[in-house]
């Protein structure tokens, strides 16, 4: 179905980070606003957001990302660096982290990323123990719940199925 659905065309899309209706929930104090779905490798790209004093679990991606911080600041626990505005990131596959922004944060970072692959979700950057998996089709699929339920049009996720 999904493999019917791709093109190969170039194409736009708009987001509105102003508009919390095109915010999708994603885990307590994060959302994202969907830039695309790659259906060949599962990867994504979107724009995250993540609440002062909110994290992302720790986990890894299965390929590489990159990333640009337009808002705010966040950090990884296991790093010393800060990412804040204009702040570009490369992370290479299989290093595992936990994206934090800090509970003083005047403002919730707001981050593009494009990830080549899934994310594997772990209970510890230590331990290891896989417990939730994320890519572009489970993505897609919470995009597509929450365009239903606050009445958007799925047919603009379509479009952005590649």
């Amino acid at each position: 179905m999904l493999a019917e659905q791709r093109t190969h065309t170039e194409y736009t899309t708009d987001t509105n980070l102003d508009d919390d209706r095109l915010w999708i929930p994603y885990v307590e104090g994060a959302w994202f606003q969907a830039c695309s779905f790659n259906v060949s490798t599962g990867g994504f790209t979107n724009v995250l957001k993540i609440a002062p004093g909110a994290m992302l679990n720790p986990h890894y991606h299965i390929s590489t990302v990159y990333g640009y911080t337009l808002r705010g600041s966040w950090h990884y626990l296991e790093h010393d660096w800060v990412a804040t505005p204009g702040t570009f990131i490369y992370e290479p596959p299989g290093e595992a982290h936990t994206l934090v922004v800090p509970a003083d944060a005047k403002e919730p970072m707001i981050t593009f990323f494009h990830v080549s692959g899934g994310l594997i979700y772990l209970d510890t950057v230590d331990n290891g123990k896989i417990v939730a998996y994320d890519d572009g089709f489970t993505l897609l699929e919470l995009a597509r719940k929450h365009y239903q339920n606050v009445g958007l049009d799925q047919s603009l996720l379509d479009r952005l199925i590649r």
